[in-house]
């Protein structure tokens, strides 16, 4: 990780200390009820978890948790994972590119994957009602009456498995009611956005309680689409439909059966890519790494190419000037589509036996992606093309002359043809995906004075297939042909060259089939010696894990294969945990923590095969030291929480960039070559300052540092990958995070009425979308904005109305309009680069009634 300043450094700090000693982190409450961040008294209510999968007081459990309540979820309008970014210390989200609903998910400096490609395994796990989502574009969640999410931080690959080295998060839905409830709510913003939900739960008939909800939400696009009239399919536009029906029954007074059914569809425009650095094609020397010189990109040289095209659109002309400033207008010549639907079936079944009590979750889900993204953002242009056939047109004949090759006949003719021309852009892609799949666990535990303990086994399988073809131009300049290859004529017909930036039209797809099925044996208790109120608590774990991978490609590049290549790979572990703690007094806690964790191995689709044979990469393995404070102070009116952390991270699986290939192509290969240190702390606190104010803060930082990365390829053929540790930096990741905000309430008389209002401030650091910049020229220059979000929102809520209640909340996200690249691409040799701005700000008017 880049070195930071050692003032910017000890004023992040100082930040951090003060947040973590003034202000509040998240609090929730494991009722289905929503609950309030105080209660009548002006105490903090009791937040119970469920993240060692039995019910705990969250603190009590000896890890890092963040848990958010119904009722901060419903006034925050989170939807889906990627609206908790900054509510959990180190913890922040990027939005997908391609996919409106995909996200990067980074818990304490460990990134997911920045691609939906399905070789490659998350990092931090999601989980909805108990079933992992192995997709994030799979997890569109607007439907979901949500009871409470747990974001837990650190590796939890005991409980929850493989895939969560970083950590996991799990959204809990509130199970039917069996009393008549119904809630409707309706919302208008700015960008002629709308959205309604309504929930009917008719109440207990035969025994089975349901619940139904239906859900719409649509706004136009937040740029305009020079090329595109109609502003609800402008960048930033999304129209979604979802539903869910739930049901559950009692079984013999101590069980009960749960059935959730759930659907979805969005149909959206992505968010906008803007063209923000170009290259000129001066010839990058090698890097010396250790004594050794090391390979570096090579770039295209667009920037004197954008300069000779006709655009057709010519409003679009201006756009090919790369701009790091957001701009509100973008030429795509291709109208970027997502369309995601995604569905799914959730079984539970639980009952308590006495001796112990069994659970049993069984998910089935799926997932269809279609897309079409225009990946440059300034219109289509007409351009010279090359060819190999028509690399001499135009030239004059008295040159051709001394080209063996060419006829005598054929020289005139080839001297008068012009040089071709093709009508191209820079890059757009389209996509199919197709996902499915199951999950099947089973737990049985019980909990007594002296100890909690908990077994069990999980089976999962899933299947991909992508078709993904590409369209993209590689400039060249070919005055390097007739100067690396024609001697003493070069300079002459470079003289004469009537076209000398060319494009290289590159058509190619990419188109495979990937499959996973992994089998899990695990357990863990917590031993209290001396009863639940003696204060000490031992906790052990252990889960055994088996993968099983395995992918058929049936094309990579310009034709499909004669013969599909294949891969397939296996893989095992053992991973545990302790935990130790201990409370010093009723009001504070302390407990330590060894965890260890694993992100399985795979296949990267765009990997070179061997001899028909797809290469496979390794498991990543972590171990976690971490040690923590917990604590309820003044009457339960504070509770303030900390914790700090020591990672490391081994076999890393980086892309390593192959530079042998063809000019116009760019692929990296997946290999292990990192160790990665993470060291780590973060603070909670809430405070309940008057009866009419509280106050809520988080602060995370993390200090990365890269032990090995062996990514470097050296000049000499045949040599070893060199450590260029000293040019890594963290992907997806900001070392410094915070987020505070004030809350109030003011009674508006005796019926209950009451005037609320939220004022919220989250910082996040810039992150960087590249690993180095041997490979990736534009790193540094493409890293994200430093984000300083300022949220707001006014409501009138338990408004008597005819024997219900009725809200009206005013909001605004963004308040002063930051406009903040946040996620970059480097197209490496095709010589471009840009990024993706957050949304500007948005602000709306939602009303609802409940019965």
């Amino acid at each position: 990780m880049k070195a930071t300043t050692c003032a910017t450094l000890a004023v992040r700090l100082m930040l951090g200390a003060s947040l973590a000693s003034m202000m509040l982190g998240s609090a929730a409450h494991a009722a289905d009820e929503p609950v309030q961040a105080s209660d009548d008294q002006g105490q903090l209510e009791q937040i119970v978890v469920t993240a060692q999968k039995v019910e705990q007081n969250l603190q009590d459990v000896p890890l890092a948790i963040s848990a958010i309540s119904a009722d901060k979820v419903e006034k925050l309008g989170i939807r889906d994972a990627k609206d908790l970014s900054g509510l959990a210390p180190n913890v922040t989200i990027v939005q997908g590119t391609t996919n409106a609903n995909a996200a990067v998910i980074s818990i304490r400096g460990i990134p997911t994957p920045a691609t939906e490609t399905f070789g490659l395994d998350t990092a931090n796990g999601l989980y909805v009602d108990g079933v992992f989502i192995a997709r994030s574009g799979g997890s569109a969640l607007d439907v979901i009456d949500v009871a409470r999410v747990e974001v837990l931080r650190g590796p939890q690959g005991t409980l929850f498995g493989r895939n969560t080295t970083g950590g996991g998060i799990a959204f809990i839905s509130r199970a039917p009611s069996k009393e008549f409830k119904l809630s409707a709510e309706a919302g208008y913003g700015n960008y002629n956005a709308f959205n309604a939900k309504i929930t009917l739960d008719p109440g207990e008939i035969a025994g089975i309680s349901t619940s139904f909800t239906y859900s719409h939400r649509q706004r136009n696009g937040v740029v305009d689409n020079l090329n595109e009239p109609s502003d609800a399919r402008d960048p930033g536009a999304r129209k979604g439909d979802s539903f869910r029906i739930a049901a559950k029954a009692d079984i013999g007074g101590t069980g009960s059966i749960q059935y959730i059914f759930d659907w979805s569809k969005i149909d959206a425009s992505p968010i906008n890519f803007q063209l923000t650095n170009v290259a000129s094609g001066a010839v990058r020397p090698p890097e010396v790494v250790g004594g050794v010189p090391v390979v570096v990109t090579q770039q295209a040289p667009v920037a004197p190419f954008l300069n000779t095209v006709n655009f057709l659109d010519p409003r679009c002309a201006a756009l090919a000037a790369p701009t790091r400033d957001w701009r509100r207008t973008v030429c795509n010549d291709i109208n970027s589509r997502s369309t995601d639907k995604a569905w799914g079936h959730n079984v539970q079944v639980q009952n308590d036996f006495g001796a112990f009590h069994l659970k049993s979750t069984t998910g089935y889900r799926f997932w269809n992606n279609d897309s079409v993204t225009d990946l440059d953002g300034i219109g289509a242009f007409t351009a010279p093309r090359f060819t190999q056939a028509s690399l001499f047109n135009g030239m004059p004949a008295s040159l051709l002359q001394f080209i063996p090759s060419i006829p005598a006949a054929f020289r005139p003719f080839i001297a008068a043809s012009p040089v071709p021309t093709v009508q191209q852009n820079l890059f757009d892609t389209n996509n199919k995906r197709r996902h499915k799949q199951f999950s099947q666990e089973v737990e049985i535990g019980n909990e007594s004075d002296s100890l909690d303990w908990v077994l069990g086994g999980f089976y999962f399988w899933e299947k991909g297939s992508e078709y993904n073809p590409q369209n993209s131009g590689f400039v060249l300049d070919t005055n390097s042909i007739f100067l690396g290859n024609f001697g003493p004529l070069g300079p002459s017909f470079v003289a004469a060259n009537p076209a000398r930036y060319r494009l290289v039209q590159t058509l190619s797809v990419l188109d495979y089939t990937a499959t996973a099925e992994s089998t899990a044996v695990y357990g863990q208790a917590t031993f209290y010696p001396g009863g639940k109120d003696s204060g000490l608590r031992l906790t052990a774990g252990g889960r055994y894990t088996w993968d099983t991978k395995s992918m058929v490609r049936r094309q990579n590049g310009a034709a499909p294969l004669a013969t599909p290549e294949q891969g397939r790979a296996s893989y095992s572990k053992f991973t545990w945990n302790l935990m130790l703690g201990y409370d010093v007094s009723d009001q504070v806690n302390l407990y330590a923590r060894i965890a260890t964790g694993y992100r399985s191995g795979g296949f990267n689709a765009q990997d070179p095969a061997v001899a028909g044979v797809l290469p496979s990469f390794k498991p990543e393995n972590v171990t976690s030291y971490e040690v923590g404070l917990k604590s309820e102070l003044f009457d339960r009116k504070v509770r303030f929480n900390l914790a700090g952390y020591y990672n490391e991270y081994k076999d890393l699986a980086i892309a390593v960039p192959i530079t042998n290939l063809a000019p116009g192509t760019f692929a990296t290969k997946v290999t292990n070559a990192g160790k990665v240190t993470y060291t780590g702390v973060e603070a909670e606190l809430t405070a309940v300052l008057t009866d009419n104010f509280t106050f809520e803060a988080n602060a995370g930082y993390v200090d990365i540092k890269y032990k090995e990365f062996l990514a470097g390829l050296p000049v000499a053929a045949g040599q070893p990958l060199v450590n260029i540790a000293a040019y890594a930096t963290p992907g997806y990741t900001s070392p410094f995070t915070a987020n505070v905000a004030m809350n109030a309430q003011f009674p508006l008389g005796d019926n209950g009425m009451r005037l609320t209002g939220r004022v919220s401030y989250a910082y996040e650091d810039g992150k960087y979308s590249f690993s180095n910049v041997l490979s990736s020229p534009f790193n540094e220059v493409l890293k994200g904005d430093n984000r300083n979000i300022v949220d707001a929102q006014v409501a009138i809520d338990r408004i008597p109305l005819a024997g219900s209640e009725a809200a009206v909340r005013f909001w605004v996200k963004n308040l002063t309009d930051e406009h903040n690249l946040v996620r970059a691409i480097d197209f490496g040799q095709l010589g471009y680069g840009g990024g993706y701005y957050a949304d500007p700000r948005t602000y709306g008017v939602t009303v609802g009634v409940k019965f």
